[in-house]
């Protein structure tokens, strides 16, 4: 090959070489705001997940018309329970269950603070806490998939938090459920 059909050629193979590694490169770069994203632990019912300071077991699950709390404040509705026991393992700075989240499809819930539930309880290193958090939804919402999100803070920043996949199909809607009291965890 000439000198002169090389200088011809070499750029094309350079641009050809070059468009190949950027198109390599976007194919595995990650998506984007994932240098930012928390780091969840999948948890299962009966199990303990950890993440960063939070240890969580999730007790139980339930679907309900009518929730009610043991201070008697009651409300009815479409509900989901979620029944827990929570500590922090390594300090008790900045440690309230601030992320308690439910994701149905593109939508998300926000445990309700009324009545008394364990949303945004004080927690406590190496001393488990019980109670239960309420999701008030759509009458529509109780299909599909849900995850649950739970973190010691809403914004979770490169943070770890705690997600449990729940199949609402499966759940059976009872007439009224009691919230657990918050207390100490036996």
């Amino acid at each position: 090959m000439s000198t002169a059909l090389k200088r011809k050629v070499a750029p094309w193979l350079l641009t050809t070489v070059l468009l190949a590694g950027a198109w390599a490169l976007v194919e595995v770069t990650l998506p984007e705001g994932s240098a930012q994203a928390p780091f969840p632990t999948a948890a299962a019912i009966g199990e303990t997940a950890s993440a960063r300071n939070l240890t969580v077991t999730i007790t139980d699950v339930h679907a309900a018309r009518r929730v009610e709390d043991a201070d008697g404040w009651s409300a009815e509705g479409t509900w989901l329970v979620v029944d827990l026991e929570a500590a922090t393992d390594q300090t008790q700075v900045a440690t309230v269950l601030g992320l308690a989240t439910l994701t149905i499809d593109d939508r998300e819930f926000i445990a309700t603070d009324r009545g008394t539930t364990f949303y945004r309880t004080r927690l406590f290193t190496g001393v488990a806490r019980s109670g239960s958090l309420a999701f008030e939804l759509p009458d529509d919402a109780l299909s599909g998939t849900a995850t649950l999100h739970l973190g010691l803070t809403r914004d979770v920043v490169l943070d770890g938090m705690i997600e449990l996949s729940v199949d609402l199909d499966e759940l059976s809607v009872e007439s009224e459920v009691p919230l657990d009291e918050t207390r100490w965890a036996r």
